[in-house]
């Protein structure tokens, strides 16, 4: 077996160093899709079904409850009529917070000045009870946490998860620094752990368990949940409670019924299929495979095998058939489409079967969207079958990070490639998320793993209560996120909006816009995820710059030679876009109380 002797994605031209990577995710969602990247837009048919729904959610960004921003009273000429507080920066328009997602400033609720809301109403009282789980108090935030059988058990056994005690003492930390930052109007959240009682993927568990989190609890919002199943998000929303990251692989569908209850923060599968789509016809189709590891293989021309997650009973059927259709309008079709269960005791036997039939119809290159665990059997499988075609990831659930690619088989990961929606990689304490925690603790964190992962969903979730205003609701709460200025968009802070900022004609409910393109090194050494040295990374390709979901560049991939000098493993310093301004700690927090 010998190494390709190209490498995608070298240091070009800005319109053709992003290679084929997206277009990989683009071919791929498009034909058999179950994965997580991010775009904007649910399929035609919902579209079509739903015109309601996206005339509805064009008025919450409008509504008169929302709070004035400092950019509002700025354009209206009036920011000496409102009380900003000591922590506004008049220069950015919002708060003090070192972080390029830091929310807008809105008037301080108990000022020396009145607050009024966007309608020009003096307001005096919060209002008390604006929704279930909001009093005049307190605002309840359930921490869902999985069971035992869920597939979040497995990532903890491979390492990619904290422990549950540490993850749940994370999780507590940032509510804590949450409620010191953001203007609560007169609450404060209060955090519980919910223990789910489901497996991940019994609807009628998770029923169950959300009617418990809504009732017995008395939740505003859900931060998590089963990872198989959309039963428990539709049921809190059939309750009007907020469901924030609930599920692994969520299809669009799901976020347009529920709106505006169910949010998340990576992509839809059929947000990346409109996102992309053009991007993978235009190339990866029709050319030769180049980066497979066997060189029979090489001098072939593409022949596509899609490997994706499906759920019990299916979700995808629809968004396969209408991506079938758009690809076979333009002559194009996979030579295979395999489904799998994510059953752990399973998988090796059903990637057994799955290798078999793609070695058989002669794939060249597989494209995967699913869980983390099945490429480890599917390498290991193709090893043994003496297939080796190339791999092409669509960031799906951590098969983007480098923990996880360590698990796999090397000889056949050597020959991966695809999209990643996370942040190009520096060393851990260089992240948003730890320098924004070391600077309200003065700490560095406990829950490492815990930190990159929840904490944007954390953000997520007060941006918008504070954004709400004072009638805290769920409409308020969109109101809020979608008149939230989209953010980032560098290397390490990857561009996050909601609403209307993007291409396509539906609600986004969904943060990341953007993706960057990488391939896997099998013998770059250096520090995981979690911090452990070891032997093989993602390299990000152009210094981990991103496109934006809709771009079309065209890229002669097959001709380009590797080039390890721009596409790197880990970035020596945050990117100077990446960098927010610089601001003391606050003097209400931990870090400057113990006088760091």
């Amino acid at each position: 077996m010998t190494e390709p002797t190209a490498r995608p994605w070298p240091a070009i031209s800005p319109l053709r160093r992003f290679g084929p990577i997206v277009l990989a995710v683009a071919l791929v969602a498009g034909l058999g899709v179950v994965a997580t990247v991010k775009g904007r837009s649910a399929t035609t048919a919902s579209i079509a079904s739903q015109p309601e729904k996206v005339d509805a959610a064009r008025t919450y960004a409008k509504s008169p409850l929302l709070p004035v921003t400092y950019a509002d009273a700025k354009k209206a000429g009036t920011t000496d009529a409102f009380d900003w507080g000591e922590h506004c920066d008049p220069k950015t328009g919002r708060m003090a917070i070192p972080s390029v997602y830091a929310p807008p400033c809105v008037p301080v609720w108990n000022g020396t000045k009145p607050w009024v809301d966007k309608g020009g109403k003096a307001i005096t009282s919060n209002g008390g009870s604006t929704a279930p789980g909001v009093i005049a108090d307190t605002i309840t935030v359930v921490v869902y946490q999985p069971s035992p059988q869920d597939i979040s058990a497995a990532l903890q056994a491979f390492g990619v998860l904290d422990t549950p005690e540490i993850t749940k003492r994370g999780i507590a930390e940032l509510i804590e620094a949450g409620n010191g930052m953001y203007e609560f109007y007169g609450r404060k959240v209060v955090v519980k752990t919910f223990q789910a009682s489901g497996d991940g993927k019994n609807p009628s568990t998770a029923r169950a368990d959300a009617r418990k989190v809504a009732e017995d609890m008395g939740a505003f919002a859900s931060v998590g949940g089963p990872t198989q199943t959309g039963a428990y998000a539709d049921e809190l929303a059939r309750r009007h409670v907020l469901c924030i990251a609930c599920g692994y692989a969520t299809p669009e569908s799901s976020f347009q019924r529920n709106a505006p209850y169910q949010w998340a923060q990576l992509a839809t599968p059929d947000q990346l299929l409109f996102g992309v789509f053009d991007f993978g016809v235009k190339n990866l189709f029709g050319k030769k495979a180049v980066f497979a590891g066997d060189a029979a293989l090489r001098k072939k021309t593409r022949t596509f095998g899609i490997v994706h997650y499906e759920q019990d009973p299916p979700v995808y059927g629809p968004l396969t058939r209408l991506a079938k259709a758009r690809y076979g309008k333009q002559g194009y079709e996979a030579a295979d489409i395999e489904t799998y269960l994510l059953d752990l005791n399973s998988l090796p036997s059903q990637a057994q079967a799955i290798v078999g039939r793609l070695k058989r119809k002669g794939v060249t290159s597989v494209v995967f969207l699913g869980d983390p665990i099945m490429p480890k059997y599917l390498t290991e499988q193709a090893t043994k079958q003496d297939y080796h075609p190339e791999w092409i990831i669509t960031g799906t659930v951590f098969t983007d990070s480098t923990a996880a690619g360590r698990l796999y088989d090397q000889k056949q990961w050597a020959h991966a490639f695809g999209s990643s929606s996370l942040p190009a990689r520096t060393k851990p304490e260089l992240s948003e998320p730890w320098r924004l925690y070391k600077w309200w603790f003065g700490k560095d964190p406990e829950a490492k793993k815990t930190l990159p992962l929840m904490g944007p969903v954390i953000q997520q979730l007060f941006m918008g209560i504070q954004g709400a205003g004072p009638t805290l609701n769920a409409r308020t709460f969109a109101g809020a996120m979608f008149s939230y200025p989209p953010s980032g968009g560098g290397p390490t802070t990857p561009r996050v909006s909601f609403g209307f900022h993007g291409l396509f004609p539906t609600a986004d409910y969904v943060g990341v816009d953007d993706f960057t393109n990488v391939w896997w090194d099998a013998k770059a050494k250096g520090p995981d995820e979690q911090d452990t040295e070891g032997t093989g990374m993602w390299r990000y390709v152009a210094g981990g710059q991103r496109l934006d979901l809709g771009q079309v560049p065209e890229v002669d991939v097959n001709s380009i030679p590797g080039d390890k000098e721009a596409a790197v493993t880990l970035l020596d310093e945050v990117p100077k876009e990446d960098q927010p301004p610089e601001y003391p700690p606050w003097p209400s927090s931990p870090a400057a109380k113990a006088g760091n």
